[in-house]
């Protein structure tokens, strides 16, 4: 079983390339869900979450409600680094457990794919997968990309320097796919990338 994580900033293009990756046939996780999930009632971050950022991102169901967290934690970089801290190690935990029972089943699938935004953040999770794709795209690019789906310039803003840069990210990548021009391009790039490096390992 070959896992390959996806990792780039916000707006970079990951969740084309996982979709992708998904035609293709490959079993496709979201961390970000992963991450999502853990903010449920009863879940063992949410006492701590709200230890660290306030009663006001507990929600009416005794959860963490998503926009109030986002709101607290991109407000600098040290806030996402101590949500990050919070957050990460039960992803990994959960991450882990996903992959273990992929490998048991009785015919595993052949490529597993990791849609992971933080990797560079939390280089402990760089042990679970065998090899890392960075979608690259300019700052400018994304942004405008990101006001373009209906998001705020300033909260765009936050956002990004609340993320590595992309030169970090390169530092742990063993592909990059660049992504500064249309969709129809990315894709394309994206394909081009699979049938030589990812689909050998399905036959």
């Amino acid at each position: 079983m070959y896992v390959l994580a996806i990792t780039g900033g916000i707006g970079a293009g990951k969740s084309t390339a996982a979709r992708v990756f998904a035609e293709h046939g490959a079993v496709v996780i979201d961390a970000d869900e992963l991450a999502k999930s853990l903010l449920r009632p009863g879940s063992p971050v949410v006492e701590p979450i709200v230890e660290a950022f306030g009663e006001t991102v507990r929600s009416r169901d005794g959860g963490i409600e998503p926009a109030a967290l986002a709101e607290a934690a991109f407000a600098s970089p040290e806030a996402a680094a101590k949500l990050n801290a919070i957050v990460h190690p039960a992803v990994y935990a959960a991450l882990a457990g996903a992959l273990d029972a992929l490998a048991a089943q009785a015919r595993p699938p052949r490529v597993v794919v990791i849609d992971i935004p933080l990797l560079y953040e939390s280089p402990q999770f760089l042990d679970l997968f065998d090899a890392v794709l960075v979608i690259s795209a300019a700052d400018d690019v994304r942004a405008e990309r990101l006001v373009a789906r209906g998001m705020a310039a300033d909260d765009v803003e936050r956002r990004m320097a609340c993320q590595a840069s992309d030169a970090e990210r390169r530092s742990i990548a063993d592909y990059v796919i660049e992504n500064d021009g249309d969709e129809s391009s990315f894709r394309e790039a994206v394909e081009e990338f699979f049938e030589r490096e990812i689909a050998p390992r399905f036959s």
